[in-house]
């Protein structure tokens, strides 16, 4: 069922690879117009309905990060996608697959695992300078001693590495009810400026379970930097 998107030279993406056993992930960049993908992307009603309403890049990341996870699933013909009460997408026909989905300034990004009940996330982010300003929002105290122990030159990768640490801990989760500086948390790990591996933590009362983390930082073909990180349960 699990496919290398490698074989799709034609269009631009940006990676291809299997972060762990049974898993793939799979990075696009837009360039197409809106017709590529509605063209050839049956959707569901309740898809089309969420489709309706949305305008332009929006609606061209919701179309392109679909049809990525279509390629990623190697089928011919599309599964059909669905959405549970918290807005976590799910293949309803086929149980034995799980999958997150992200999006951020024209890159998509798709994961596809197996077994069906695991909980996975993954995110991606463009390096932006506001990340410095939003970091109070989602980080520990724990956390940001561990940033400024480490020199000023990694801030920036650090803290999008948080953000999509704890956006993809979030996903994973399946639940809105989470407090990114009090219920998701990262140990510290050792970051070489390009990739990386973490544990991550999602703690609220009684509930509690570790992750773990792969994250990497790459330059896209216009010179803008990207993070993008996935995990799965420990």
């Amino acid at each position: 069922m699990l496919a290398a998107i490698s074989r799709l030279i034609s269009m631009p993406v940006l990676c291809s690879l299997h972060p762990f056993p049974g898993a793939t992930f799979g990075l696009w960049q837009i360039v197409e117009e809106p017709a590529f993908f509605s063209d050839d992307l049956p959707l569901s009603a309740s898809e089309a309905t969420e489709l309706a309403p949305l305008k332009g890049l929006r609606r061209m990341e919701w179309l392109a990060v679909r049809w990525l996870l279509h390629k990623v699933t190697g089928v011919e013909i599309r599964l059909p996608l669905a959405k549970d009460a918290f807005s976590k997408p799910f293949f309803p026909e086929h149980r034995h697959l799980s999958c997150s989905l992200s999006h951020s300034q024209g890159v998509v990004g798709a994961l596809l695992a197996e077994p069906g009940d695991l909980a996975i996330g993954c995110d991606v982010q463009m390096m932006v300078e506001k990340m410095a300003r939003l970091a109070p929002k989602f980080l520990h105290e724990r956390e940001w001693e561990f940033v400024y122990a480490q020199p000023e030159t990694v801030h920036a990768d650090l803290f999008h590495i948080f953000w999509t640490a704890k956006e993809s801990l979030y996903k994973a989760h399946g639940s809105k009810e989470l407090d990114f500086r009090e219920h998701l948390y990262l140990a510290p790990f050792e970051w070489d400026g390009q990739r990386g591996q973490g544990k991550g933590l999602v703690q609220k009362g009684a509930f509690r379970q570790p992750f773990d983390l792969w994250f990497e930082k790459i330059q896209l073909p216009d010179n803008q930097e990207l993070i993008w990180t996935v995990c799965r349960p420990a």
